[in-house]
Formats: structure tokens, C-alpha cells, sequence
């Protein structure tokens, strides 16, 4: 019995994927900006959160955008590999068709040869 798959696991639809990794994107950037703009008033060991997040957001955020969902919940299996057999012969009786001859006795026609249309007298 062949088993079915559901439509469901067909995958996510490309443009929910593409909108919701543009929107992480724009947060992970957003956050970048953020802590670069942060580096003027923040004081002690909080620049150096700043400026780790302006440093690795970008990579995080490149991660991010290029995730691409592929959604399949359920892969479907190989199907199983088929042995060819080869077929039994099949006894088959010789009748006088297969001995018969056919001779087709025709002048051949050159159909390449003469410049043009037959003349209204030629036999061609």
C-alpha cells in the first residue's frame, strides 16, 4: 500500500518566509543602530555591550535574513527500488509469413539530379 503525505509538508509559503526574514532583519539592524548610537552616552563595562552588538549584530543579522524556512515536517521516504525480471520466452511457432520474400521491383527515382521542374515531355 503506498503511503500518502499530507499537503502540509508541502513546505512554507515563500513570501510569509521572505516578509518574516526581512522583518528580523530590520530588528536585528534596528538594534545595531541602536547600540552604535549608544556608544556616545554609555559609560564602563556597557560599551562594550554596545559595541559587541554593533560588532555581531550584523553577522546575526546576515544569519537571520538568509535562513531560508524550508518547513518540511514530514519528508516523504524514498520510494523502494523494483528488480527487473526478464520475461519468459515465449514459444512461438514459425509459419510460412516469416519465410515469405517480398521483391519491390521499381526503376529508382534520383530526385537531386537536373536543374529544376521536369519538362511537360519528360517521363520523370
Amino acid at each position: 500500500m503506498a503511503k500518502s503525505y499530507d499537503v502540509t509538508s508541502a513546505g512554507v509559503n515563500p513570501a510569509e518566509d521572505r516578509a518574516h526574514r526581512m522583518r528580523m532583519y530590520f530588528i536585528a539592524m534596528t538594534l545595531r543602530v541602536a547600540c552604535v548610537v549608544s556608544l556616545f552616552w554609555v559609560r564602563d563595562w556597557w560599551v562594550l555591550l554596545a559595541a559587541a552588538g554593533a560588532i555581531f549584530l550584523p553577522w546575526f543579522a546576515v544569519l537571520v535574513g538568509n535562513a531560508v524556512a524550508h518547513g518540511g515536517e514530514q519528508a516523504p521516504d524514498a520510494p523502494e527500488s523494483m528488480q527487473l525480471e526478464a520475461a519468459e520466452p515465449e514459444d512461438v511457432e514459425p509459419s510460412d509469413a516469416a519465410h515469405e520474400l517480398i521483391v519491390i521491383d521499381v526503376e529508382p527515382e534520383r530526385r537531386g539530379t537536373g536543374g529544376g521542374s521536369p519538362s511537360p515531355g519528360d517521363p520523370r
